[in-house]
């Protein structure tokens, strides 16, 4: 899938972003300002990536349930809960009729101070396994991402450091993806909810031009000539 998103968990924080691109055939930028962020609750969202209509269908129906369980309940179901709900129904899809190729992200922070973990980050695939990381990615960006976020991650990870790590791979895929995204969707869950931070941008590519001497014809390559 060309489309990107992309999850990295600090110790209080969790950062979400994702290409605002939708490309058709892997070459054709349709969109440029495409959502992809879908909120459960006031301190928990849902990253999803795949066939549009699968996308929405899914995670509306996914939202409306944690909302409808909020009202019969009330209680706000916690990040946690949120992601195996999440999972249970991905799982239930696949053996069903309606599967639905969709890719997911879920992240948020846990309002309930018993946690260990009170910032949780969760990706779930279009099969319905559920994995918990530091960076988890989808798309054709996590080639490149996991790798990125597994040598610059630590322990203390700043909400600056991540956001420092998150341009480091938007420049990847600026430098390696042939659609490559022209804005990055940057959030933040805290303690405070979900807030919207600045977007990212790829880094301009300067290739320089060649010399004279550097034009050569196949058959100058292959010395044909001598």
């Amino acid at each position: 899938m060309v489309e990107s998103i992309i999850g990295i968990r600090g110790k209080d924080f969790v950062v979400l972003a994702q290409d605002a691109n939708t490309t058709k055939y892997g070459i054709l930028n349709m969109k440029f300002d495409t959502n992809r962020l879908f909120k459960l609750s006031e301190h928990c969202a849902m990253l999803a990536a795949g066939e549009p209509g699968d996308v929405v269908q899914f995670s509306e129906y996914v939202g409306k349930n944690i909302q409808l369980y909020k009202m019969i309940n009330g209680i706000e179901l916690s990040p946690y809960a949120c992601a195996n709900f999440t999972r249970h129904e991905m799982a239930t899809s696949l053996r069903s009729r309606n599967s639905f190729l969709a890719n997911l992200i879920v992240a948020g922070y846990s309002t309930n101070e018993h946690d260990q973990q009170r910032a949780q980050l969760y990706a779930i695939d279009y099969l319905g396994a559920m994995v918990t990381s530091n960076v988890v990615a989808h798309g054709f960006c996590q080639f490149f991402a996991l790798a990125i976020g597994d040598r610059l991650w630590k322990e203390d990870l700043t909400v600056q450091e991540a956001l420092a790590m998150l341009q480091t791979i938007v420049n990847e895929m600026g430098k390696r993806m042939a659609a490559y995204p022209h804005c990055v969707f940057v959030r933040i869950i805290d303690a405070k909810g979900i807030r919207v931070l600045d977007n990212m941008y790829p880094e301009k590519i300067i290739v320089t031009k060649p010399s004279e001497l550097e034009l050569q014809t196949s058959a100058d390559m292959m010395d044909i000539h001598s």
